[in-house]
């Protein structure tokens, strides 16, 4: 029988599990994949239609946006007309004539000196037909043509006869280039000269012997020049203008009935209405591309960014931003922004790619945004067709606004910050490309003005999601901290003007914190922050605390030591109910709850047991009952907290005694097991006591000590002087 149960407790398990972090980062992934994949694919995946040239066309095709495109075929077409009708170039070859004579004279020479050997008839008459050969060029069969009978005749000629075809020859050969000859009238030249020496004064019988070496030797004195043909082909080709087509959104493309041309093809490809392949093809292609995207995405992220992975937060808000950025993208770039088909085809520097990066580098890092506005450029250029230019302006207006925030402390200056880089970038790489590409100047100026409205879209656009974004992710951001740190801050003026000691304190724990976290790779920017604000609970007691106690009795001198203990450590409670009431991040909550974890109140425990009861006290009394340091901030913290209020006990702070102090509250708290649940290690902690002596060491360093009895007459001194000349 099958256990129903089982399966049914088996299911349930897997399911549990599902549910959990992994299925939740699946589930995103999916949503945020089908999202890049439909803002991607939405300029691929048309069905289109499937027209052939000649066909008639079933109804009016309205061009959907505004494209000004050149039509290539036709601007090739009328180039090759153009480079048709240039003129071949030749060159005279002065040397031709004198080259042919040569041969005829070579030719009667030798026949002559045949003639003059000693040699039998049957032997000069080879050495005959091997000059003929291997000198003139004539070939085995043409030789076999002519007859012995023909080149005994001329080897038995006399020298007048063969002065007078000599003379002759060279003179129809001289006739033949008069004019000039080119290469493609040789054949036609070579048969009038062949008909010429059958009408000459030659004698019949050496007519095929004279023949066929003229015909041989003569070639062209007209040489093609091929260099300056191409230069003028070029010149000719370069002449033509491209032939740009305009269309306006909404203008008819063919109409119904008409025959449908090679012109109207190329305007429906260049729209993207043509089905240039099978809709399932282009579908995988725009699935495999958003999967490469995804891959580089998780990659980095699992190389230099493994937290994100980790926190379901993070990583939502990472793919959040990325949706939105790539959507609001693809929104304007479908907008009608005029009616002139020149200043729509620009719509491409309009895209506020550049606010996502701002976003990417506020909410995370400066890296992880370089990396995604890399992946944003790329994404610019597929919405926009493949257009390079607008690709790269996105790209040099991400970058700009990605280090052109540099350091800011509140939300003006992020968006002073990155309204005049992102605008500035823009404009600038838009001009670049106009000269680069001679473009217009109303053009240039046209797109120039584009840029800067995108970068004031893309600082709004940041600026104002910003908030939303933190709120709804529990993000604390870098603006969020730079704003806490104002001392303007209700807070923090509150803690000035009514617990001044506590706040001078912060200050101090602040910088101690902060160059610890630099030492160990904490965050310095959350640990100065948190440090201000870690002993806000103080305000509600603030004369309890003795960093506040100037020239006042000390309350505690009047209670027992379990309530100075209860007050003492009930700040913690009252600093939580304060950064909540205040709405203060997570994290700096976090510090304030965990700077003292559940450490000992020390001074009252110690002075407890001093009372006649001694055996009924207790440590858990006097601990406080807070949690212990989960993150390396909130250690630090609590660490700098501690080496600062016993280095103010320290009677002449000497290098050796601050260090010395320093490591023994260092491993105090590690003995008390108040760092067991934070990562810092043992070459954690010694840096980090490193870096609190050599702050320490600024604060307390030496100073001349001036006699208390000369100090008082050199005052005296200067204030009878300063009457005598008032009088």
């Amino acid at each position: 029988m099958v256990d129903l149960q089982g399966d049914h407790s088996l299911f349930r398990l897997l399911w549990s599990k599902l549910k959990g972090r992994t299925f939740r980062q699946i589930v995103w992934g999916v949503l945020f994949f089908l999202a890049a994949a439909l803002v991607v694919g939405s300029n691929f995946l048309s069905g289109g239609y499937s027209f052939k040239e000649g066909q008639v066309c079933p109804t009016n095709i309205y061009a959907p946006r505004t494209i000004v495109y050149v039509d290539e075929e036709e601007t090739e077409r009328l180039r090759d007309e153009a480079a048709n009708r240039v003129e071949k170039s030749y060159q005279e070859d002065a040397d031709a004539l004198q080259r042919q004579h040569g041969l005829v004279n070579k030719t009667f020479d030798r026949i002559r000196e045949l003639r003059d050997a000693e040699l039998s008839p049957e032997e000069k008459k080879e050495q005959l037909r091997s000059f003929l050969s291997q000198e003139i060029g004539i070939s085995a069969s043409e030789l076999d043509e002519i007859s012995d009978s023909a080149l005994l005749a001329m080897l038995a000629a006399g020298d007048q006869e063969l002065d007078n075809a000599q003379s002759l020859s060279r003179n129809l050969i001289q006739e033949e280039l008069r004019y000039g000859l080119k290469a493609e009238g040789l054949n036609s030249a070579r048969d009038n000269l062949a008909y010429k020496v059958t009408i000459s004064d030659i004698p019949d019988q050496w007519e095929p012997v004279v023949s066929a070496v003229l015909v041989h030797i003569l070639e062209p004195n007209l040489v093609f020049d091929n260099e300056t043909y191409q230069r003028r082909v070029e010149q000719a080709r370069a002449e033509v203008p491209e032939v740009v087509r305009t269309y306006q959104a909404g203008q008819v493309i063919v109409r119904e009935g008409d025959i449908i041309t090679k012109v109207d093809l190329a305007v429906l490809r260049q729209l993207g209405l043509m089905q240039g392949r099978a809709l399932g093809t282009r579908l995988i292609g725009v699935l495999l591309f958003v999967l490469l995207l995804v891959g580089l995405v998780l990659f980095y992220l699992a190389r230099f960014r493994s937290d994100i992975l980790k926190s379901d937060q993070h990583l939502i808000l990472y793919g959040l931003v990325f949706t939105l950025t790539i959507l609001v993208a693809k929104a304007v770039s479908i907008i009608n922004i005029s009616n002139q088909a020149e200043i729509e085809s620009l719509i491409g520097y309009l895209l506020p790619v550049a606010g996502g990066a701002v976003l990417i580098t506020v909410l995370f890092d400066r890296g992880l945004a370089v990396f995604t506005s890399f992946l944003f450029s790329i994404i610019v250029g597929m919405i926009t067709d493949g257009q390079f230019p607008f690709a790269l302006v996105a790209f040099a207006g991400c970058m700009a606004g990605i280090f052109g925030i540099g350091s800011f402390a509140t939300r003006s200056d992020l968006l002073r910050g990155g309204l005049f880089s992102i605008s500035l970038a823009n404009m600038g790489m838009i001009l670049i490309l106009g000269l680069l590409n001679e473009t217009a100047p109303g053009l240039v100026l046209a797109g120039m003005g584009m840029g800067l409205l995108n970068g004031i879209t893309s600082s709004i656009l940041a600026l104002g999601l910003l908030p939303y974004l933190e709120s709804a992710f529990g993000i604390t951001s870098t603006v969020r901290l730079l704003e806490l740190s104002n001392p303007s801050q209700p807070l923090l003026k509150r803690l000035l003007l009514e617990a001044p000691g506590t706040y001078h304190r912060s200050i101090l724990v602040g910088n101690l914190a902060e160059a610890a976290a630099e030492a160990v790779n904490a965050d310095p920017l959350l640990v100065r922050v948190g440090s201000y604000y870690h002993d806000i609970g103080k305000l509600k007691r603030p004369y309890f605390f003795i960093e506040n106690q100037i020239s006042r009795e000390n309350p505690h001198d009047k209670i027992a030591p379990s309530l100075s203990t209860l007050i003492i450590t009930s700040h913690v409670k009252d600093g939580l109910e304060l950064a909540r009431e205040h709405k203060l991040p997570p994290e700096i909550q976090g510090i304030i709850e965990q700077h003292h974890g559940t450490s000992l109140v020390a001074y009252f425990y110690q002075k407890a047991l001093e009372s006649d009861r001694p055996e009924l006290v207790t440590e858990e009394e006097f601990r406080y009952d807070s949690v212990k340091p989960q993150t390396r901030e909130a250690a630090l913290v609590m660490l700098a907290d501690s080496v600062e209020a016993a280095i103010r006990s320290l009677q002449k702070p000497t290098p050796g005694r601050l260090e010395g102090l320093t490591r023994k509250i260092i491993k105090e708290k590690l003995d008390d097991g108040q760092l067991e649940e934070c990562d810092l290690t043992f070459k954690d902690l010694n840096k980090i006591a490193s870096a609190f002596v050599r702050v320490l060491g600024g604060f307390f360093h030496s100073r001349i000590e001036y006699p208390e009895a000369a100090l008082i007459t050199e005052l005296e001194r200067r204030k009878s002087r300063g009457a005598v000349a008032n009088q």
